[in-house]
């Protein structure tokens, strides 16, 4: 009987072992510093839908939908502080069911530096503990409520993040990733963000110093290392525009943004015919330049450390005469190229929402859908 018992319990826990795997292939992970899916490499193109957990669930519904209709694969959004965790976990259960016939998988951020769909601001005083308050228990509460859900690909514990000393965001960090990893141990986690030129931890000139940045990322707690790219339509002026904006500075803003356009005049022509032969032109020592060259650098380092690198945003503005379908289908065999996992296009306007104010969103009927769906099928064929 002893023997019997034994053999007994042995066969059942191979069999609770093989259905505990099977349940996990449903799961992105990563693999020696590609993301898998089904032990399979997984890579995609997908959207920014900021907006998708706060509208109606009908709402919802809908952009998923047309999301599924355009291609996308992967979907982005917010999931920040203003509501409670409980009413947050039936938003995303609700999200989570209704994206579960299309296959998608979902990119989720908990929180924002801007304080957009937020309850508070983010500065170097909640980084140095304030985050304990609410954050640790908010973000805690959600994702081990939303473990088992296999529909949700990672999370992102802040989108978008600069502070003035590195060693107090990196001790955030490194407390907030261990703490999400106590609490979920399913799903990856990112920090969200920018790199490139875009990351400020500590003085101005940081983000040229890329140290900090592969000391965060070495982090055991982060699985996936996340990029943004706005560097095509990148300039000074283009820049100074978009701050102003965010600000609620409109005047300022669009003085900028004309003086972006006629500096940027003489240049259309010579992106245009580059375009023609299937490039993309960068003149050399400009922010489009610099940006690309330091996003190139950050790929090349998250190899080194085995880890996945997606480029959470990404977008070109809308140029009359300029076809964006055509940029991006040359940017993805780019980009790809160089050993991205993913890219997420901001934004993807439908339904009324997830507008974005700086001439980066876009819909249906330009062709971006068509090479979407060309990428993907090349992706994952």
């Amino acid at each position: 009987m002893p023997a019997k018992r034994s053999q007994l319990c042995h066969w059942l826990m191979s069999r609770l072992i093989v259905i505990f795997e099977i349940q996990m292939l449903n799961f992105v992970k990563n693999n020696a510093g590609k993301f898998t899916l089904s032990n399979k490499p997984f890579r995609f193109v997908g959207a920014n839908v900021y907006e998708l957990a706060n509208v109606s669930a009908e709402t919802a519904r809908k952009m998923i939908a047309d999301a599924a209709g355009a291609g996308f694969t992967v979907l982005r959004f917010w999931l920040f502080e203003n509501r409670s965790a409980e009413e947050q976990v039936n938003i995303m259960n609700e999200i989570c069911t209704a994206v579960k016939p299309f296959g998608f998988k979902l990119i989720v951020s908990l929180a924002d530096k801007w304080g957009y769909l937020q309850n508070y601001k983010i500065d170097d005083t909640w980084y140095e503990g304030g985050f304990r308050n609410s954050y640790i228990p908010y973000i805690t509460s959600v994702v081990a409520a939303l473990r088992d859900r296999d529909e949700i690909m990672m999370w992102e514990l802040i989108n978008e993040p600069e502070s003035g000393s590195f060693d107090t965001f990196y001790n955030f960090v490194k407390e907030a990733a261990g703490e999400f990893k106590s609490a979920n141990g399913n799903h990856m986690l990112s920090v969200g963000t920018v790199g490139g030129i875009g990351d400020k931890f500590g003085p101005v000139f940081s983000v040229l110093d890329k140290n900090n940045f592969r000391k965060l990322y070495e982090l055991e707690t982060l699985d996936a290392v996340s990029l943004h790219d706005y560097s095509y339509d990148s300039g000074v002026f283009e820049r100074m525009d978009m701050l102003y904006r965010f600000r609620g500075e409109t005047e300022k803003a669009k003085r900028y943004s004309a003086i972006g356009r006629a500096v940027d005049k003489p240049f259309s022509a010579i992106d245009k015919y580059m375009m023609g032969k299937g490039k993309l032109f960068r003149f050399p020592f400009t922010l489009r330049w610099l940006w690309n060259k330091y996003n190139r650098k950050d790929l090349s380092f998250a190899g080194v450390i085995a880890k996945p690198v997606y480029i959470g945003e990404t977008g070109f503005k809308n140029i009359p005469g300029r076809s964006r379908s055509r940029l991006l289908d040359i940017y993805l065999k780019e980009v790809f190229g160089a050993g991205a996992g993913g890219v997420m296009l901001w934004s993807f306007e439908t339904q009324g929402g997830n507008n974005d104010g700086h001439d980066y969103g876009f819909g249906s009927g330009e062709g971006i859908e068509d090479v979407v769906k060309k990428w993907n099928e090349r992706l994952n064929g």
